[in-house]
């Protein structure tokens, strides 16, 4: 009888054990970090000047504001954290990850097979371009409809020839061309659709979302065009480090966190719905 009683005894505590060291393997696996975050420190490279992914909100703020911001700092407090923001020009951003300057690269800046050449870096947001209009405008549906009516582009973008092709397809339909007139900024382009000089615009999703939430109801997109660029965080060379951040992003998404970071921004519900993977 006492050597059932201490068999099963043994089981228990083997049973016990072996649970333990699961749970402990679980958790660990949940708290893995990247090797270069030391000291309950991140630091990231931006420019800080691509709203509403990041910028600063007022003259003389200290502090980035934009969602992309929030994703990183939602990474950072997963991995036992605090991000810190290192600011520069956009061109020097990368090689900032050669001579540690920062970690990781965080500045709506695409994936590109080049970028991938030298650096790391998980794709987790697609821009799509989109048509703008006047929040009253019920007419305005499909980029056709504004033939016969002004279009307002910002000078030197891709846009400009966006327009073109379009005026080609709708002349040799019969159709009136669309009038472009180019303006040196965003901000200017937007101004001509509230006063109700131009009829509509060209721009990024991420764009046309910062413009909605300073003007909240005079503006909207009736139309998104299929073409997408995936925005991507960078880093250094490392399998192991790109898995862990790949992970990181992947458990925003499975959580909600993210869909509620996009409504917060009004960014578009389905932007983060890419996969994290590159060819």
């Amino acid at each position: 009888m006492t050597s059932v009683i201490s068999g099963t005894k043994t089981a228990l505590l083997a049973g016990t054990m072996l649970a333990a060291l699961f749970s402990a393997g679980h958790a660990s696996a949940a708290d893995q970090k990247p090797d270069f975050v030391s000291g309950g420190v991140l630091k990231v490279c931006t420019s800080g000047e691509f709203p509403p992914m990041e910028y600063y909100e007022n003259p003389g703020d200290k502090d980035l504001v934009g969602f992309e911001i929030d994703v990183i700092d939602a990474i950072a407090k997963r991995w036992g954290a605090k991000a810190e923001y290192v600011v520069g020009d956009f061109k020097g951003l990368l090689p900032s990850l050669d001579s540690k300057r920062c970690d990781l690269v965080a500045s709506g800046i695409m994936i590109t097979p080049a970028r991938l050449e030298k650096y790391d870096g998980i794709p987790y947001f697609g821009s799509h371009v989109v048509l703008v209009t006047a929040g009253s405008d019920t007419e305005t549906k499909v980029p056709a409809d504004v033939s016969g009516k002004v279009m307002a582009i910002e000078a030197g973008t891709t846009y400009e020839k966006t327009v073109a092709d379009l005026n080609t397809e709708l002349e040799a339909a019969g159709k009136a061309p669309i009038e472009a007139q180019t303006y040196p900024s965003a901000s200017g382009v937007i101004e001509q659709i509230l006063v109700g000089r131009a009829t509509a615009t060209i721009t990024q999703d991420t764009t046309a979302a910062y413009r909605m939430l300073q003007v909240p109801g005079r503006l909207n997109i009736p139309y998104t065009y299929d073409q997408s660029e995936n925005y991507g965080i960078y880093l250094r060379k490392s399998a192991g480090d790109r898995q862990i951040l790949k992970e990181a992003i992947e458990a925003l998404q499975a959580s909600g966190e993210m869909k509620t970071l996009l409504k917060k921004w009004q960014l578009p519900e389905t932007a983060t719905d890419v996969s994290h993977d590159v060819n």
